[in-house]
């Protein structure tokens, strides 16, 4: 043990120079680092998630499509002009889960977010339904002409298949459901720079012992 100190002193005199440079470093190279804000502001998360209908809709009823119109600023602001804002696109993050779901998030600094994105996914559910019922109607308008319509003996038989395909997609129409409504997810407290100087600090003290004693414990290690 006392063979062990004095290696380790022997190792602060001839590196101490190396040491007081990665002491004074550390902490300037926190202060400097391109992470959060020098405010030491609060960011905040809010989150949706929809599951799509199923009417054969060019966008509103493929995930993949969706999200790329509302992750592109002019197709964003040409499918959803209300709700549309410059830059919605920058803080807005739009994904598709493994099941098809498609999870809308935003970002910022305050509580507001859950607002705005709450009015996002509004515009998106009426902008589905009026999709979804104008496919409805179109179905429900060729069901009800083929049925009224007088087939000749030879088209009959097309025309109750066509029926029949009509009224098999009738059932399988679904508008897009609200699984989650915008809510906050969560609130990340960014490092301010001066907890990043005393981070800096911590870690230069840490790297420094480190130097000096890691000889020691490899030797140790090694007997």
């Amino acid at each position: 043990m006392k063979d062990s100190l004095k290696r380790i002193v022997g190792r602060l005199k001839k590196y101490g120079w190396a040491i007081l440079i990665i002491c004074l470093a550390m902490p300037i190279l926190g202060w400097f680092m391109p992470i959060g804000n020098n405010n030491g502001q609060s960011e905040y998360s809010s989150e949706a998630i929809i599951k799509l209908g199923n009417y054969e809709n060019s966008y509103l009823t493929n995930a993949d499509q969706l999200v790329s119109l509302l992750s592109n600023e002019t197709s964003f602001k040409k499918i959803l002009p209300d709700v549309w804002e410059e830059g919605i696109t920058e803080e807005l993050t739009v994904s598709v889960t493994p099941s098809k779901l498609v999870v809308l998030n935003i970002t910022g600094d305050d509580e507001q977010i859950v607002d705005r994105l709450s009015e996002l996914e509004n515009a998106i559910m009426k902008l589905d339904q009026s999709a979804y019922e104008e496919k409805s109607e179109i179905i429900e308008s060729s069901i009800q002409a083929l049925e009224s319509a007088n087939a000749s003996s030879d088209a009959i038989v097309d025309q109750e298949r066509f029926l029949y395909e009509l009224k098999t997609e009738r059932l399988g129409l679904e508008p897009a459901m609200l699984i989650k409504e915008a809510y906050l997810k969560g609130q990340i407290q960014e490092a301010s720079a001066k907890d990043r100087v005393v981070l800096g600090a911590l870690l230069g003290i840490l790297a420094s012992v480190l130097i000096l004693i890691t000889p020691e414990l490899i030797r140790a290690h090694s007997k």
